[in-house]
């Protein structure tokens, strides 16, 4: 157990590990190595121009008849890593955050790896109550429900299947 210098008391947890063990570097390199073939898979290949064979239906309005929240996410970052913004906001506005996110994420990992050490070994736990799970669930509603909206609004037939069974709830 560790003391604190200020107060003398023993904590309760023990003081984490800086240094990057095996487990740790392993996974930055292979984030290293996937992001950039993700990215560059997703420059190279449109996602639009996916042969009518494909098995997997490439979105879930295909099932539904309205889009999910991330329904477009593909195409937009697709047109956002060709510098074409416009198009990928109109796909899906995450496409910017995702991206942003993807590109920290690399970031703060080359820089662990060369560090050697963890970045964020005192990291806050987060703690999941009702409250908490309840406001997930109300956000994702919400952002479910701009998408839909969205897509409805703009007429974006390509998120849209008039054949499922949502499609005619919502749309008039």
């Amino acid at each position: 157990m560790n003391t604190l210098p200020s107060d003398g008391h023993a904590s309760a947890r023990p003081a984490p590990e800086s240094r990057l063990g095996p487990r740790e570097k392993r996974w930055r390199i292979i984030n290293l190595a996937l992001l950039p073939a993700a990215f560059a898979a997703l420059f190279f290949a449109d996602p639009g121009s996916l042969p009518k064979s494909f098995p997997v239906a490439t979105s879930c309005g295909a099932f539904t008849g309205l889009p999910c929240i991330f329904c477009g996410t593909t195409r937009g970052l697709h047109h956002l890593l060709h510098g074409e913004f416009g198009r990928a906001l109109y796909f899906n506005w995450l496409a910017f955050p995702l991206l942003a996110g993807a590109l920290a994420l690399f970031f703060f990992h080359a820089l662990e790896l060369s560090l050697g050490r963890s970045l964020l070994a005192r990291r806050p736990r987060v703690r999941l109550t009702r409250a908490s799970l309840g406001g997930l669930f109300a956000g994702l509603v919400l952002l479910w429900c701009l998408q839909v909206y969205l897509a409805v609004s703009r007429h974006k037939t390509e998120l849209l299947n008039p054949h499922g069974p949502l499609y005619s709830l919502v749309v008039r």
